[in-house]
């Protein structure tokens, strides 16, 4: 089986109207980057995840969630979108309402669902890229370890596991304990 040649894309407008069916993409510096489908369990602590932030960040009004196809615009001339397994944006910042195109700057918190096939410096140079565009919070969330290490700064992580309770106050009032993301049935 032959792989399709990489279309040729620099731009987030072009990135934007790209068709390529069952593939993810990101733009970094002007350069296209595929990303194969996530496995199921990587699936299931997102949606469990996504399930709770979304609700809460409704309920409290917070701003709004988004989820991993969403594009977020960071920088132009060459261009980079990022997009998050999971994101978060405070009112504040929103664009006005049914606005086009890929989401202009960084979200307030961006998610990062490790999986198996990703590398720690995969993982660490995602975390370092949306920390150099302005993202006040990342987390990111390791199914396999069974932890969430909530990253501000490079002198600002903390690890969590088990019965540790994840908070941030970047979400207000949020609380989950970590070992609830982990579960094998509900």
């Amino acid at each position: 089986m032959s792989s399709m040649p990489s279309p040729t894309v620099s731009t987030a407008e072009e990135l934007l109207s790209l068709r390529e069916p069952g593939v993810r993409h990101e733009l970094v510096r002007g350069e296209l980057r595929r990303m194969s489908p996530a496995g199921h369990w990587h699936g299931d602590v997102g949606a469990r995840l996504s399930e709770r932030l979304i609700r809460h960040v409704r309920e409290q009004r917070l701003g709004k969630t988004y989820v991993a196809e969403t594009g977020f615009l960071l920088t132009r001339n060459p261009d980079t979108v990022l997009a998050p397994d999971l994101a978060f944006v405070c009112s504040e910042r929103l664009p006005p309402p049914r606005s086009m195109g890929f989401f202009p700057g960084p979200p307030d918190l961006a998610v990062e669902i490790r999986s198996p096939r990703d590398t720690r410096r995969d993982t660490h140079e995602k975390v370092r890229a949306w920390l150099e565009h302005g993202v006040r919070s990342v987390w990111v969330v390791d199914p396999a370890a069974g932890t969430v290490t909530i990253v501000h700064g490079t002198h600002d992580v903390r690890e969590l596991r088990g019965d540790d309770e994840l908070t941030d106050d970047v979400v207000p009032g949020f609380r989950l304990a970590v070992c609830e993301l982990f579960l094998e049935h509900d």
